[in-house]
């Protein structure tokens, strides 16, 4: 008999990349302070923003005289920018970007940087990669880059006992519908939990995601009563995690 003790699910935060500068504060062009991209994105969610922040020469910046400015956003190394804007014009969506973004989005109310963001309407897993921001003057430029994972969690994670022979039975944890590609684990014990060795793994693509399968058998004499086994669902490139806990009687 199974008895389900519950799910959690938890993501965190990922790496960037920039060109190195040395800076001189007092003549410093343009420097890319901070880029802003959500590590990971849920797919099908209401939005996504990316934010290049940026700063200018004081003379630039008091006169508004912006010496060529243009921002410009790559997508996965691609030679051809996504997104363009140069002040005094309206920016430009481009490429995979075209019609996803919102670009009356202002990141700011400075004539210089309002149009610097990328604001993406209900991002999909075809955008998930790198992103490269690049702003630029007549005089200089700077980039940085940080990739964003659109995942899709699982529609289904279920675990289930099967008796395998008279004395053994299969624990099998089976999850469906995960992007990008999923590990699985399944763990045993209540208080301390350990992985379970020689564990059969199997994962399958299913039209643009992944279905995987955890299983182990056991003899029935090597388990208490009740005993707790756990299953883990992790998504690496996204750093999500799902877990589910049953209870096994013999």
């Amino acid at each position: 008999m199974l008895l389900n003790k519950g799910e959690n699910w938890k993501s965190r935060a990922g790496k960037s990349h920039r060109k190195h500068k040395d800076v001189d504060l007092d003549t410093a062009g343009v420097q890319i302070k901070d880029l802003r991209v959500p590590p990971s994105v849920r797919n099908g969610s209401r939005s996504a923003l990316l934010d290049c922040e940026y700063t200018l020469k004081p003379t630039e910046v008091a006169g508004n005289k912006f010496s060529g400015l243009v921002v410009k956003w790559y997508f996965n190394e691609g030679p051809s920018p996504v997104y363009q804007w140069i002040p005094g014009q309206k920016p430009q969506d481009l490429g995979i970007l075209k019609g996803r973004l919102n670009l009356s989005h202002r990141a700011s109310n400075h004539d210089a940087s309002m149009h610097r963001a990328l604001f993406i309407s209900n991002p999909t897993t075809e955008l998930s990669g790198e992103y490269k921001c690049v702003v630029s003057t007549f005089d200089d430029e700077d980039f940085m880059t940080k990739k964003m994972v659109v995942f899709v969690p699982e529609k289904s994670l279920d675990m289930m006992q099967t008796k395998f022979n008279y004395d053994s039975v299969q624990i099998t944890c089976t999850a469906t519908g995960v992007y990008p590609r999923p590990k699985m684990a399944l763990l045993r014990g209540s208080k301390e939990k350990t992985s379970m060795d020689d564990v059969l793994v199997e994962t399958v693509p299913r039209q643009g995601s992944y279905d995987i399968v955890a299983s182990k058998v056991m003899p029935e004499s090597d388990l208490q009563t009740p005993t707790v086994f756990a299953c883990e669902l992790h998504i690496p490139e996204a750093e999500y995690s799902v877990s589910k806990s049953v209870v096994y009687y013999p």
